[in-house]
């Protein structure tokens, strides 16, 4: 079935994580008429309730710190995750029992458990990312860490070495690999590859390099693609800003070495493009933005091969062995497009969608907003940081994904269409693969107003979304970057070893490296 086992970790990846899922429900349907364009086996896991009705649930294994959950309780209608008591003859004095505030169901919950018409949400509506989510999840697949206690001022989770001490006395004590993610993988019956969903830029990036390193050394030849988000705004202070720089280039540097791939997602520094409108400060329309491009980019690995318009099919593998050329181009570059389906009635059917390049061949697809900033703020355009070497950035590997614009499918199925197949000439150059489907992005009741449409009224109906993956010369300049401008925050033990792999990653994005051509040496 090419089973996706995913693997989130912390309180913002949570809020990315439940956009992603409840847009992975929205494509349920309830008609034999109706055929879903995406195979729900991939991502849901079959079940049996208490009362015996069969389950869909998510093949997710989910980490939170103390109170990331909010009102979000392993025992729910479907499952009864009852606990073992301490057997009474351990103590025999009397026993007094402290029980903490519950948090109180958002409205939106509420309504959503009586079957009534949900509330529309507003920002201040959402205090957890368990107050919009639409889905069940299985006992099995919620986990809160108690060591560390979410937003806390006092005892902070803001360092690499901080998830890393953590993870591994986690393990020493329970073996979490095998207790928390195993059970997945063997209800799995092909699986495909795993999915991380993951801060890098705070002390999640620690705990996730360390599940990272042994699920390969657990699961050696399968793919492990890491979305690698990072804080949507960088800290004021400049010794904190230099700590997520920090943790950024020590998650990026074992990411890059143990991850199949690994996508960095910020939401740009710059202003964003005009049909975007989204509070900063709010986790809800931070990560929607961020999961509508890590949806749509990777759509193609569940698409249904038997549903009318749901275009060509891709495993994560694939998608990865399109991007990985060289062998060691492990991070890749993701833009975005979001396109006004209003817009497509008014203008030349044969032209691309405002904001979009012509897909030249060879050539980098240049999307409205790229999601791609390591260095935060990344340096301003020039010659040298550009592409490592000088001129116009070199594209080595490429996935276009387009779903739901007809305008902007038939410009892409113009300029190749189905072109998976690497041409013979291009091996050691340039791959760009191409994944249409025309199911827009849904715009569920969960999810914030954060696109609008030419008149600057919030779209409320599915969208066409255009997400371009890319490996390209301009990775190599921000990863230069990152060692030069971390170098100094580095402890002297580990300055040398990060500064040298983080060199030796930038070297495989750079033009000639396979050639041993001496023309972009510095």
């Amino acid at each position: 079935m090419h089973e996706i086992i995913t693997l989130q970790l912390g309180q913002l990846s949570n809020y990315a994580a439940t956009h992603f899922w409840n847009t992975q429900e929205s494509y349920f349907t309830y008609s034999d008429q109706d055929e879903s364009p995406v195979n729900h086996d991939v991502h849901w896991r079959p079940g049996v309730a208490l009362d015996g009705s069969e389950t869909f649930l998510p093949r997710t294994v989910v980490y939170d710190l103390k109170g990331g959950f909010g009102s979000l309780r392993k025992i729910n209608a479907l499952y009864d995750a009852s606990q073992e008591e301490a057997p009474a003859h351990l103590w025999e004095g009397s026993a007094q029992v402290h029980k903490q505030t519950s948090v109180e169901p958002s409205a939106y919950q509420k309504s959503l458990d009586l079957g009534t018409p949900a509330p529309k949400l507003k920002t201040s509506d959402v205090r957890y990312w368990s107050d919009f989510s639409r889905v069940y999840y299985h006992p099995k697949s919620l986990n809160q860490l108690y060591d560390y206690e979410i937003n806390s001022s006092i005892r902070p989770f803001d360092k690499w070495s901080l998830g890393r001490e953590l993870f591994d006395s986690l393990d020493k004590e329970h073996d979490i690999v095998d207790r928390d993610f195993r059970p997945f993988v063997e209800e799995a019956d092909q699986m495909q590859g795993l999915q991380i969903v993951t801060t890098i830029d705070d002390a999640w990036g620690g705990f996730a390099t360390e599940y990272v390193e042994r699920l390969r050394d657990e699961y050696g030849k399968t793919t492990i693609w890491v979305w690698g988000l990072q804080t949507p705004v960088p800290a004021a202070r400049i010794d904190q800003r230099r700590l997520q720089l920090a943790n950024t280039a020590r998650a990026v540097k074992d990411m890059c070495e143990h991850a199949s791939m690994l996508v960095p997602m910020a939401l740009p520094q710059a202003r964003l493009s005009s049909n975007i409108s989204i509070n900063m400060q709010s986790p809800w329309q931070t990560t929607a933005l961020l999961s509508t491009a890590m949806e749509t980019a990777g759509i193609a690995s569940r698409l249904n091969s038997t549903s009318s318009g749901s275009g060509l099919q891709a495993t994560l593998g694939e998608l990865v062995s399109g991007l990985n050329l060289r062998g060691r181009q492990t991070m890749s570059r993701l833009q975005m497009t979001v396109v006004d389906p209003a817009s497509e009635t008014k203008q030349d059917t044969r032209a691309p969608e405002s904001g979009l390049d012509d897909d030249k061949a060879g050539e980098i697809t240049k999307l409205d907003t790229d999601l791609f900033d390591i260095l935060r703020p990344k340096p301003t355009p020039g010659r040298r940081n550009m592409n490592g070497g000088g001129g116009k950035p070199h594209l080595f590997g490429q996935t276009i994904t387009t779903r739901g614009s007809q305008q902007v499918m038939k410009h892409d199925e113009d300029e190749g269409g189905d072109s998976r197949q690497r041409p013979r000439a291009a091996l050691i150059e340039t791959s760009t693969q191409r994944y249409l489907t025309d199911r827009g992005f849904p715009m569920l009741d969960s999810f914030p107003e954060i696109y609008l449409d030419g008149s600057g009224k919030p779209l409320s109906d599915s969208f066409g979304v255009k997400t371009s993956l890319s490996t390209d010369t301009s990775v190599s300049a921000a990863l230069n970057a990152l060692r030069t401008t971390v170098a100094s925050s580095l402890g002297v033990e580990d300055r040398e070893d990060i500064s040298n792999e983080l060199a030796d990653f930038a070297e495989a994005y750079r033009e000639g490296w396979s050639s041993g051509s001496d023309d972009d040496d510095d």
